[in-house]
């Protein structure tokens, strides 16, 4: 019996049993260490089938192109992360689809560049799955027409690939769920229930500002969480009882260790810039169009030919398959015919 209540208590959390714990977690160099190698790499692709484009098109000259460094991809892909939650907010879905939403354009764009998938169309896609993902289903047609969208293929067309991105690993943990429990739990103490009920109103908006940050691919749900109190409850002074009930809630050490990650978190949202303004994001955007990835725009010679060209593989693929059918039949009736 004692054996057993052993393994029960030396399970590990729940949230450090999944995919989100084990893959989508990350130091703050070690998130630019992926996205400046990311944006190296599409530089030196996305230059080459430009000049193929030129070459394609019979054109005798190499363009020179200001492409974006990755500061500036991250901006545009921030503003379209707001974006994502001001039609979250036009189409009343839950906090869970927004935060769901968001987190799946952050996973998208850390592997994957905007000069291949611009972040107009992929947050439209994210948003689409996190419905799914969340149990707010939304029929396509219905999603197009809420938002006058004039097409929804692209957002179907591109599904596969944003799962792709997303390693299809669709489940997310973010600091809606914990706020919630937290808030629950602070009742059972001595605290001081308006206060409490007054920096919760605060919570929510907090947590939405913290996922336009890199915070919800550093830390834990839980953290960003308790980080969400604290913040709003340094206006109000609710922030002293938030640390009270820490320290009364876990042990010494956790709850040192824990404060003190509490603390790096809001020196780092307050340090970050969370708002991209529409004018930045127009002269980032007007940039990125000029050198956009012909090969993933189907309007481009260099796509158009690269598709001809599959075309025509397959097309003597499925030649030889028949010449090669039609040989052992052939070789079979003359055995038959022996």
């Amino acid at each position: 019996m004692d054996s057993d209540s052993s393994k029960v208590q030396s399970k590990p959390p729940i949230y450090e049993e999944s995919s989100q714990f084990k893959h989508w977690r990350f130091s703050p160099d070690k998130l630019w260490e992926i996205r400046k190698a990311n944006v190296e790499a599409a530089i030196n692709r996305v230059k080459q089938n430009l000049q193929e484009e030129l070459d394609v098109n019979h054109e005798d000259k190499t363009k020179e192109y200001n492409f974006l460094s990755a500061e500036e991809e991250l901006a545009l892909c921030r503003f379209y992360e707001k974006q994502l939650q001001a039609v979250c907010t036009h189409m009343k879905f839950t906090e869970m689809v927004m935060a769901t939403g968001v987190i799946y354009m952050k996973r998208f764009f850390l592997y994957n560049d905007v000069m291949d998938y611009h972040p107009k169309d992929i947050f439209l896609t994210c948003l689409f799955l996190a419905t799914k993902s969340e149990s707010e289903r939304i029929p396509i047609d219905e999603f197009g027409e809420k938002l006058r969208l004039p097409s929804t293929s692209s957002i179907l067309n591109l599904e596969f690939t944003v799962s792709q991105g997303l390693k299809f690993q669709y489940y997310v943990h973010h600091p809606y769920r914990p706020a919630y429990g937290f808030f629950l739990d602070m009742q059972n103490g001595p605290t001081d229930i308006k206060l409490l009920k007054e920096t919760y109103k605060q919570v929510n908006s907090t947590i939405a500002e913290l996922l336009l940050t890199d915070l919800p691919l550093i830390y834990q749900p839980a953290q960003l969480a308790l980080a969400a109190f604290m913040i709003p409850g340094k206006g109000n002074g609710f922030d002293v009882q938030v640390i009270r009930y820490i320290e009364e809630r876990f042990p010494s050490t956790d709850a040192s260790q824990l404060l003190l990650v509490i603390k790096k978190i809001i020196a780092s949202f307050k340090s970050v810039k969370k708002i991209v303004t529409t004018e930045e994001a127009r002269a980032i955007d007007y940039r990125l169009r000029i050198c956009m990835n012909p090969a993933t725009n189907p309007e481009s010679s260099l796509y158009k030919k690269r598709l001809a060209e599959k075309a025509e593989e397959e097309e003597q693929r499925r030649k030889k398959l028949k010449t090669s059918s039609s040989s052992s039949s052939s070789s079979l009736s003359s055995d038959q015919n022996d």
